[in-house]
């Protein structure tokens, strides 16, 4: 077994980015990939015994990877802790290097460059042809990309932490998107109807949508870890003039960003759910601890606007005499928080959990909490003494939390019909969390 060979064999399943390198060392080549070993193995041919061949992944003309595999002495791969982070290595690393190979890709449609409009407002928009664009106003790019399906998916999960417009065109009501948290509302709708420019709280808005762009910016040049040092920064800030609320929203990015460099699997495709009735093969609870399935699930879930008009959610799905869970809308419950003022979004879901345990409803065998480690901490607390089954479902990853694990397990890790399970519950009550919010912001409105 040859050198090359031998590096083959050992390459590990993680995400990261390769090398290819000539004889004098040089790099002709950089690719990433969720799986190096895969990925790798795919371009050299059947020769080598101790793999099978998979499709060239990536769109090189026949002579020039005939070349480009004939030109490879040597492998370097740089391990990263997910599929995002490699795809933004992989971008820095073309840019500085400018592999030979990388270079004779750049007219295919597998490069794309992210832009970032120059307004109050910035429009992120991506294209394959990196010129200033005097029209759209773009004066600067991040890129390039190979794989513009990750690009997309990476954007997407960004944009849930660090909000941004997507609307080509103004309009007189609040868009989805910004009823959903991904948007600041203020940037898409016509001046006259909300803000006025060169106001006081247009400028805050600006301010905030401008540092959301700047940040996703960094993030996709590779600086992550100095944007991670300015929100470490700002907090300090924040509690120094005892703004609590920023401080904590902050916080909240913080912890967001961490879990998505730090999580192997953030690009995968998630199906579309019916968040009705639950139609799949019928799904092992005993993988949670259960000796049966249990009778009645509840999830609940909080929806608010910077800490106002915050509401809660409880929807109910039972177990049907065919083995599978069916929505019960006459058990969903809405709740109108009363004892927490700001952004804190554990201590609403305390609020609903206990309020709810108060009421003699029939109790469920397991309850999920929209959120993570700190949702499910406060649900636990009001619990109290009651044997009920809890657990945390984070949106951003899929992630479960159990109250006996430190680390979050990924629900597919579950099988598929548990996930697509607790997926379809969660999504529920996000939406009839979110219609009750929709329905108390219209009545503000019109009192106002």
């Amino acid at each position: 077994m040859n050198v090359l060979a031998k590096k083959l064999a050992k390459l590990p399943h993680s995400p990261g980015v390769y090398l290819f390198k000539n004889k004098s060392g040089g790099v002709i080549y950089v690719g990433k990939s969720g799986n190096l070993k895969n990925r790798v193995k795919s371009y050299f041919s059947p020769n080598i015994k101790f793999f099978n061949p998979a499709p060239t992944p990536l769109k090189l003309r026949g002579t020039s990877k005939q070349k480009m595999l004939a030109s490879i002495a040597d492998i370097e791969i740089i391990k990263t802790e997910s599929e995002i982070e490699a795809l933004i290595k992989e971008s820095e690393l073309i840019k500085k290097l400018k592999p030979k190979f990388n270079v004779l890709m750049r007219d295919s449609k597998n490069y794309l460059f992210v832009g970032f409009t120059h307004e109050d407002f910035p429009k992120i928009i991506l294209t394959h042809q990196p010129i200033r664009n005097l029209k759209l106003e773009i004066r600067n790019y991040v890129g390039p990309f190979t794989d513009g399906t990750a690009v997309r998916k990476t954007l997407q999960v960004l944009r849930d932490i660090f909000p941004y417009c997507t609307c080509r065109q103004k309009h007189s009501v609040k868009c989805l998107n910004g009823h959903m948290g991904r948007c600041l509302t203020y940037c898409c709708l016509k001046k006259s109807t909300q803000l006025q420019p060169e106001s006081d709280r247009f400028l805050v808005v600006v301010n905030q949508y401008r540092n959301n762009i700047k940040a996703i910016k960094a993030i996709l040049s590779g600086r992550n870890q100095i944007l991670l040092k300015e929100l470490k920064k700002e907090i300090k800030q924040a509690v120094k003039s005892q703004n609590f609320e920023l401080a904590q929203e902050l916080k909240k990015k913080i912890i967001s960003l961490d879990e998505v460099f730090k999580h192997a699997r953030v690009l995968t495709d998630q199906p579309e759910l019916s968040p009705a009735i639950f139609k799949d093969d019928k799904p092992n609870l005993k993988l949670l601890g259960f000796r049966s399935d249990p009778q009645r699930i509840e999830t609940y879930d909080v929806s608010n606007l910077h800490g106002q008009e915050a509401v809660g959610s409880m929807v109910v799905f039972e177990l049907q005499k065919n083995g599978l869970y069916q929505a019960n809308k006459n058990e969903y419950r809405q709740f109108k928080i009363k004892t927490v003022s700001g952004i804190n979004d554990p201590a609403m879901m305390a609020e609903i959990v206990k309020r709810r345990l108060n009421n003699n409803w029939p109790l469920p065998q397991l309850i999920i909490v929209d959120g993570g480690r700190t949702q499910l901490n406060a649900a636990l607390k009001s619990l109290g003494s009651k044997k009920i089954r809890i657990i945390g479902l984070a949106k951003k990853l899929e992630e479960i939390y159990l109250p006996e694990r430190p680390e979050p397990i990924l629900a597919q890790k579950f099988g598929q019909s548990l996930k697509h399970l607790f997926q379809a519950i969660r999504d529920e009550a996000h939406r009839f969390a979110l219609n009750y919010h929709r329905k108390i912001r219209g009545k503000s409105q019109i009192r106002g």
